[in-house]
């Protein structure tokens, strides 16, 4: 194209004291334009601060949960920015906000002429900011992260939303995919505790089962109605069985793991648990490995990759402290849309769902919806193995 090839002028040399006589000759002097200078992008980080309420001189460890998270996370997003204006010339304006973790404080960030001008605003954070927020999103027509919520993008019905962390209805449609395609089990065993909570992953477990080109013969049972003595009733004699366990009580966990486990001399078993059994420290390892456990996970933390001993050794000197979780989040979600602002500049949003980031906690690849906004679709499959959790999938 015409406005993107160098421009050239024609030059004559005049004749000197040795050359005259000689015909003019010339000569074409190549001009280099100037590259054109990147926009300046602002962005705007609502985080839970808290400073209206914490005494910082007499807060106990629970009153600074939220400050924390704050304060990792925006530590670790501001040395995305800072590496990406280093290796891709972006330029940033950053704006932080004490979101308060507060409803009612929303609409006042949002009418901050700050949050209006915004090419990105990261947060709230936290499911009922998310919600409140919302509404404003969509009136500004500002596109908005969700660095840190699980929660279903149906809930917030924001198609201006951006959500990084994996649902639970995602969680498992990566669990029934890994069971199908890899595990390939006679039967499946969904194993209820009686625990409140554990429809939300039951529930669309069993949709999702149902809705199977190939069919796999489902059970489901209630350990009050049956007993862990009569568990091994519902299973098959020949081919593996995938048994599920949407829960996360400790005592059911503690005593249907060691049941599962006493019944591995005489049935092929796989056990499919909640996403939240990653942090749970009580499970125990060689358990775990001899029942064969998976979870499904949104990340995963290498520490023995070079990329995360560089960026621990960098916050380290930075700050002088470990990098938390979120650190970790705050960056893969900072570097991911820095790039994108870096090299797309004011059109950056036409390019999110292009992108695909490897990061140091999560991969981040988007879908969109029209209603809902953009989710990630990444998601990993982790197998307790060598008293670990290893990537199988």
């Amino acid at each position: 194209m015409a406005s993107c090839s160098p421009k050239t002028r024609s030059t004559t040399n005049l004749p000197s004291a040795s050359n005259q006589g000689k015909k003019e000759e010339k000569q074409t002097e190549v001009i280099k334009e100037k590259p054109k200078e990147k926009p300046e992008m602002v962005i705007s980080l609502l985080l839970p601060f808290e400073l209206n309420v914490i005494n910082y001189k007499v807060a106990k460890k629970q009153d600074l949960t939220k400050a924390e998270l704050a304060i990792d996370f925006y530590q670790g997003y501001k040395m995305a920015l800072d590496s990406v204006a280093k290796v891709y010339g972006g330029k940033f304006k950053l704006q932080v906000y004490d979101a308060k973790d507060n409803v009612s404080s929303v609409g006042n960030l949002a009418n901050k002429a700050g949050v209006k001008n915004s090419d990105l605003i990261i947060g709230p954070v936290f499911p009922s900011g998310i919600k409140a927020f919302s509404e404003y999103s969509k009136a500004m027509n500002k596109l908005t992260v969700s660095p840190l919520a699980a929660t279903s993008s149906e809930t917030f019905n924001n198609p201006n939303l951006i959500s990084i962390n994996n649902s639970i209805e995602q969680h498992v449609a990566k669990a029934v995919d890994f069971i199908q395609s890899n595990l390939k089990p006679k039967k499946i065993v969904l194993i209820r505790s009686g625990q409140e909570g554990e429809y939300k992953y039951a529930v669309p477990f069993k949709k999702a089962v149902s809705g199977l080109a190939k069919p796999i013969t489902l059970s489901e049972i209630g350990i009050k109605a049956v007993g862990y003595e009569n568990v091994f009733k519902s299973l098959s004699p020949v081919g593996l069985n995938v048994i599920v366990l949407p829960s996360t009580d400790r005592n059911f966990l503690l005593s249907i793991t060691k049941e599962l486990d006493k019944l591995t001399g005489n049935f092929q078993i796989a056990v499919i648990g909640h996403p939240d059994w990653e942090r749970m420290n009580f499970l125990d390892g060689y358990i775990m490995q001899n029942i064969n456990a998976y979870i499904t996970s949104s990340y995963k933390i290498d520490y023995k990759t070079s990329r995360v001993d560089d960026f621990v050794k960098s916050y380290r000197n930075k700050f002088q402290l470990e990098p938390g979780e979120f650190a970790f989040k705050g960056f893969d979600v900072g570097y991911f849309l820095g790039k994108l602002m870096a090299e797309k500049g004011k059109d950056y949003a036409d390019f999110l769902t292009k992108e695909e980031y490897k990061g140091l906690h999560n991969n981040i690849h988007l879908k969109r919806d029209l209603q809902y906004g953009y989710s990630n679709k990444e998601l990993l499959v982790l197998k307790y193995a060598d008293f670990q959790l290893k990537r199988v999938y």
